[in-house]
């Protein structure tokens, strides 16, 4: 679960439905799914298998979906964690989340919380998804410009 698409589900008008229909027909299994107003312009975030990121894509660009791809190993916005099914284990993880976005500017936009895969069930690990954007702060601004 080292991948996330983030998109509005927009093909007119906003419709989650058409969207994980046209993923199912297109054979896509997906991991984690969240968003905040997804049929009101909100942003959706999806986690296909691994398998089936190239087809995710192929379906979106299909049928003309705008979608941004985050990967863990190159976008500090997107952290994953593999958190073990026990009390404060998510607190843990949102707690290191949330102290290095103190550093960075940044504030949480949203979790998701995914389906373990054999090997993370096998461990006890629920794979989690950390995702922060820029707050106009200093820290985030430092080396930028205000224009």
């Amino acid at each position: 679960m080292h991948l996330q698409i983030r998109l509005i589900p927009a093909a007119s008008p906003p419709d989650v439905d058409n969207l994980l229909g046209r993923l199912a027909e297109g054979g896509v299994n997906l991991r984690a799914i969240g968003g905040s107003n997804v049929e009101f312009g909100g942003e959706l975030a999806i986690v296909p298998d691994d398998a089936d990121i190239e087809d995710a894509k192929a379906v979106l660009d299909r049928h003309k979906y705008d979608y941004n791809v985050l990967d863990v190993d190159s976008d500090d916005r997107l952290v994953l964690c593999e958190v073990k099914n026990e009390p404060g284990a998510l607190h843990a993880c949102l707690k290191r989340v949330a102290q290095d976005n103190l550093v960075a500017g940044r504030i949480i936009r949203d979790i998701l919380i995914g389906i373990p895969d054999a090997d993370e069930a096998s461990r006890g690990i629920v794979p989690v998804h950390v995702y922060s954007e820029p707050v106009r702060t200093p820290a985030a601004l430092e080396g930028g410009s205000l224009a």
